[in-house]
């Protein structure tokens, strides 16, 4: 196995809203807001009258080992969710991806995406992820492949459990890690050892600010110094700028018609491990990332990730 991702499961819906403001309260942009079960229920009233534009299926680890499994990858996930109508939507949505040891409790997460001018926000509800569990089985899972890929839970026990997953995983098993808002939130403390195990690390500006304190350049040489071998950042239309101890490189943006940018990051960390897998450099994993998010934007949710073709391109592009 290629990559197995580990973190939560959600059904991602969209809906265009005139304004980011909705059920009394005002959304920032860029924010994710979880668990707030009365705000959620409020939202989800408001929205009652209209379909959303799309549904997909989500979950920042998911993502990126469901792009890296239609570059043709062998991926698989280790997470839980539901026996609703909802979990069913969700294990379809991971084509191609081993979901056989994806646990089913409870109903599944949803994260509702407001999109109002080119502005995001999201709600989460947890749901079935906040149980995330693993028995010895699952061990010998992760550690049958190269990389395992974690993305971040909301509840304090699926974080504790990640961690003690991670010390039960051979060295030889590299990690990768996308803590998102919601580890950014928490703090350098609670997710420093998780970094200090891990190969490579993606965040993006704002989780940068919200880890360290500092920006892109100062934050990555934090990181690295809590044992992170590859600090990757990406800074939006700015590119991305990837960082090791011995190299600092920055890679520009690809061009891109943006309806949704859902999931970007996710794709970018797919786009990165697939030419880390292959033995690329850094540039080249930083430009296959930035080539993969910059597809996967044109479109809502998975709907325009990159496959096999788009990476036969970005060969002929190097040739």
């Amino acid at each position: 196995m290629d990559v197995i991702g580990v973190g939560a499961l959600n059904v991602d819906l969209f809906y265009k809203v005139p304004s980011l403001t909705l059920a009394g309260h005002v959304f920032e942009p860029g924010e994710e807001i979880v668990g707030d079960e009365e705000l959620f229920t409020n939202v989800s009233r408001a929205l009652a009258a209209q379909e959303p534009v799309a549904r997909s299926g989500g979950g920042s680890a998911a993502n990126t080992v469901f792009a890296l499994s239609r570059m043709g990858y062998t991926t698989g996930f280790l997470g839980v969710t539901g026996k609703d109508e909802g979990s069913k939507f969700l294990l379809s949505s991971m084509e191609g991806v081993d979901v056989g040891h994806v646990k089913k409790y409870k109903k599944a997460g949803v994260c509702i995406s407001l999109l109002a001018d080119g502005e995001r926000s999201l709600l989460a509800m947890p749901n079935s992820n906040d149980f995330f569990s693993f028995i010895a089985e699952d061990v010998g899972y992760l550690n049958s492949s190269k990389f395992v890929h974690l993305s971040s839970f909301s509840s304090d026990s699926a974080l504790l459990l990640q961690k003690q997953l991670l010390e039960l995983l051979e060295e030889d098993v590299y990690i990768s890690f996308a803590p998102g808002e919601k580890y950014a939130r928490r703090g350098l403390d609670q997710i420093e050892d998780m970094i200090g195990r891990s190969r490579i690390v993606f965040v993006n500006e704002r989780e940068m600010t919200m880890l360290t304190g500092t920006g892109p350049k100062e934050g990555s040489k934090t990181l690295l110094d809590l044992g992170a071998k590859v600090v990757v950042c990406t800074l939006g239309r700015e590119g991305s700028l990837i960082t090791t101890y011995n190299s600092s490189i920055t890679v520009p943006a690809r061009k891109a018609v943006v309806v949704d940018t859902t999931g970007a990051g996710d794709v970018y960390a797919a786009g990165f491990l697939a030419g880390y897998l292959d033995g690329a450099t850094l540039e080249v994993c930083g430009r296959i990332g930035a080539s993969a998010s910059a597809l996967s934007v044109s479109s809502y949710g998975r709907e325009a990730y990159p496959d096999e073709r788009f990476l036969r391109k970005f060969a002929k592009e190097l040739d």
